[in-house]
């Protein structure tokens, strides 16, 4: 009797496990979606500003694109019909942007794969509801950061690339620009400011669940976003005549991007375990 009920709690625990696998793939999926269609904003803004090489790095995340919409599809169990329903719409108004957005004026295709993230962003707060919303409070809080959090921070960070890099390609920045780009910066800041508090406040409590150093780490990573704002403010924003490399503008914001998706990952690995 005892190792039967030992088998069924062995069972029991890997059916678990698996759900929680399951749980952490499907928003690793709409995480890379997120990142993806990110890049191809601005990259697209990049090229059609006059960097020609921007061009190759824009068909390379239609590719991961298309990778993610594909992995979401397979796992069409995960998170219900309803959810499944909704990411076959954003596929299809992506097939549709991206067969016109390199022929777009530069700021309407910038606003067009924008509005698609912020629906992706939403949809994948909807997908942490769904699979953690009735989870530990550990749970509950950690997928939150990730979705809610971090991926807005990315997104802030996101269009301050693409549309910082634009504007050092064409070598000014235009009326329009500046408000967009004051606002990002802003944007980048507040979201900041949250993933930070956020993940502080989870390794207090939780601090068995993360890698020893973690808040040197947020300090750190806090400094270099703000040497990027700094950048943007005193190198682009306003500027007639700029000097900033693009593709290293670019780079630097990606770089930072990634940044956020590391503390992303600490959650992941938490929720797995």
């Amino acid at each position: 009797m005892r190792k039967l009920f030992l088998l069924l709690m062995i069972l029991v625990l890997s059916a678990s496990a698996a759900s929680d696998a399951k749980k952490v793939r499907y928003m690793g999926n709409v995480k890379d979606l997120i990142v993806a269609t990110q890049k191809t904003r601005g990259g697209t803004y990049n090229f059609l500003n006059g960097s020609e090489f921007a061009q190759f790095g824009v068909y390379e995340q239609r590719t991961k694109i298309k990778n993610a919409f594909k992995s979401l599809n397979r796992q069409f169990k995960v998170a219900g019909p309803e959810i499944d329903g909704e990411f076959d719409k954003l596929k299809k108004q992506m097939k549709s942007l991206n067969k016109m957005a390199l022929q777009l004026e530069p700021l309407t295709s910038f606003k067009a794969y924008s509005t698609l993230v912020n629906k992706m962003i939403y949809m994948g707060g909807k997908v942490q509801k769904k699979l953690y919303g009735d989870g530990s409070v550990f749970e509950q809080k950690a997928s939150d950061v990730m979705m809610n959090q971090i991926m807005r921070l990315t997104e802030g960070l996101g269009k301050l690339r693409g549309l910082g890099s634009g504007i050092a390609a064409r070598g000014e920045c235009e009326d329009e620009e500046i408000d967009y780009m004051e606002e990002y910066v802003e944007e980048v800041n507040d979201n900041m400011a949250n993933v930070i508090n956020s993940m502080v406040a989870l390794n207090k409590t939780y601090g068995d669940k993360y890698p020893a150093g973690l808040n040197p780490k947020l300090t750190k990573y806090k400094k270099d976003v703000e040497i990027y704002t700094k950048l943007a403010k005193t190198k682009l924003i306003g500027q007639d005549s700029i000097e900033v490399d693009s593709n290293k503008y670019f780079s630097q914001g990606t770089a930072l991007v990634g940044g956020a998706i590391k503390f992303y990952k600490m959650n992941e690995k938490a929720l797995k375990e």
